[in-house]
């Protein structure tokens, strides 16, 4: 027989008959009864047999029903072994169109990370896109997405709530961080179970949460605007109106002064080049030099200032040393010019320096005991000391809890640890921000918490606040306040924008970095010195932030040179 298609199938007696091998059985789901002893699965094709109203019998000779492996008739129905019947599928494989299927099962699971897990190589940058890609559409759900260093008991980075800081964009979210992550640094990233859910919010995301590892930084040095005595360090001379990098990639810091600049480096070794008037690049003589130079072979040096024809440099070890002219004093080596002028480094007493600031003929000096001192030119008071004697050693500016320090053209200004800003010195055209054109001798507080200082080398300075605002008050005459005029300020007035990082004055102009990387310059752009590739002859005054070129600067030094660069720090 090679078909059967009834509704019934018995023998006459009622006996359950043998279906002979091979036999095809065709339309049996339409059975209203199946009734057989043996059918052999592997001769017997029968399809359609599910849906038969009643079945007994077996598809194999055993003492229970069955139909096949795994499948089991009993009083209840059909079970299937692996496959609910009810609830959730749990099967690999779901034959059919599923159009009378309820409750469905799905899972949320991620495809791919940013940054991926365990990475070892991500940037520090505030650009940095960090989220998940999903197998399915997505919708916010609750809770924070945190960002901590190291373990999950780290200090919190950032938070990022799932309804408002996250994107979805159909299966991913992202997020960016608001500053700059630290390099070589391992942090946390925290997902909540129930962050986000399918698109029918009746499945949730379970959660995961990993660690990355931010890249090791690998700082380079770039300069513009004028470069009359080799001060970018590339063997040649020129101003230029674009940054140009400045040879090497291991400086651990880099410092400006009027025609020159001193480096160290990780390794400890200092290094000079540009213009050597008064020994200012400690080689024992007063020639030029256009490339990089090492001094001396010491591998202890830490960090290095450059003045007006003077350096100085902190060894590891908290010592001071200084080097060239020494006029009014300002080497702090107790003697006079000319007959203290110094080509190589020598020692100021003392072994807990921690950092150092050069403005016109004057020095500030902060110790690890939180103690300023100062040495140098004292007109308009801008030693700190309540006159204006000339002082050639080191006199302490009162007070502890000193945290920064920087000069500006006649006057200082300075953080104290608990953020507040101090200045003293020349008020003239308002340069000390006490809305009057006053000198103090003294230090006199300009309210607010501040975290970052700039001095220019004329008459104006410039701050930032803890909260990233920027602000600047004196002089004004080329647009050094970025307020869209050339009007003088004897009280802080504010520079649009609160991500500001860093900030410093050089000449007549300003520059300063956000958090996102970008750097802004405003002033005077004699020599191409705001980097907006004007030519080097061009002179142009901005008195509002324009953007150089980049994303990647992370911070920025300057001179009390009127026609001098910048020096900047772009991390890669």
């Amino acid at each position: 027989m090679s078909d059967v298609s009834v509704d019934i199938i018995k023998n006459r007696n009622g006996e359950a008959p043998d279906l002979p091998s091979g036999a095809n059985l065709s339309g049996v789901s339409t059975a209203a009864t199946l009734q057989v002893t043996n059918l052999n699965p592997t001769h017997i094709n029968a399809s359609g047999v599910t849906t038969a109203t009643t079945f007994s019998g077996s598809f194999k000779s055993t003492s229970t029903p069955t139909l096949g492996l795994g499948v089991t008739i009993n009083s209840s129905g059909i079970n299937i072994s692996g496959v609910a019947t009810a609830g959730i599928v749990s099967a690999t494989t779901l034959y059919g169109d599923g159009s009378n299927l309820t409750g469905v099962a799905m899972s949320i699971a991620p495809i791919s990370y940013q940054p991926d897990i365990n990475d070892t190589l991500v940037t520090r940058f505030s650009g940095l896109g960090i989220g998940i890609t999903f197998t399915e559409r997505i919708i916010a759900g609750s809770g924070n997405v945190t960002l901590r260093i190291a373990g999950a008991a780290g200090t919190v980075v950032e938070n990022f709530g799932v309804g408002s800081s996250v994107t979805i964009a159909n299966n991913t979210v992202s997020f960016t961080p608001t500053a700059n992550l630290e390099g070589n640094t391992v942090y946390h990233l925290s997902y909540p179970s129930g962050a986000f859910t399918n698109e029918g919010g009746d499945v949730s995301y379970v959660g995961t949460a990993y660690t990355f590892t931010s890249g090791a930084l690998v700082p380079q040095i770039w300069s513009m605007g004028r470069n009359y005595s080799g001060e970018f360090g590339g063997n040649y001379t020129g101003a230029r109106s674009s940054p140009v990098q400045i040879p090497g990639t291991t400086w651990n810091s880099v410092s400006l002064g009027i025609g020159f600049v001193l480096g160290t480096k990780t390794d400890g070794t200092l290094w000079s080049w540009g213009g050597n008037t008064r020994g200012v690049l400690a080689q024992n003589d007063q020639v030029e030099r256009s490339s990089p130079t090492q001094v001396g072979s010491d591998t202890t040096w830490n960090m290095a200032e450059g003045g007006t024809e003077c350096s100085f440099s902190i060894k590891t070890d908290g010592t001071l040393w200084a080097w060239g002219n020494n006029e009014k004093g300002r080497l702090g080596l107790n003697a006079g010019h000319p007959a203290g002028a110094r080509s190589s480094p020598t020692q100021i007493p003392g072994t807990t320096w921690s950092s150092i600031s050069a403005g016109d003929d004057q020095l500030y000096a902060t110790k690890t005991n939180g103690t300023l001192w100062a040495w140098g030119s004292n007109t308009y008071g801008k030693l700190g000391q309540n006159n204006e004697t000339n002082y050639s050693s080191p006199v302490q500016i009162p007070g502890t809890t000193w945290s920064k320090v920087q000069a500006s053209y006649h006057a200082g200004v300075a953080i104290k640890t608990n953020g507040t800003l101090w200045v003293w010195g020349s008020g003239i055209k308002g340069g000390l921000g006490q809305n009057n054109r006053t000198s103090y001798s003294s230090p006199v507080q300009i309210p607010g918490y501040w975290s970052e200082i700039a001095g220019g080398a004329q008459q104006f300075q410039g701050a930032i606040k803890t909260n990233g605002e920027l602000w600047g008050w004196g002089e004004n005459q080329q647009g050094e306040l970025s307020q869209n005029n050339r009007t003088e300020y004897s009280s802080p007035v504010q520079v649009p924008g609160t991500s500001w990082s860093k900030i410093a004055a050089s000449g007549n102009n300003m520059m300063a970095v956000k958090t996102d990387g970008t750097l802004w310059g405003w002033g005077s752009s004699s020599y191409g010195r705001l980097g907006q590739n004007t030519g080097p002859g061009g002179v142009h005054k901005y008195s509002s932030p324009v953007q150089v070129p980049g994303t990647s600067w992370d911070d920025v030094s300057g001179s009390m040179s009127t026609d001098t660069s910048f020096i900047l720090t772009k991390l890669a």
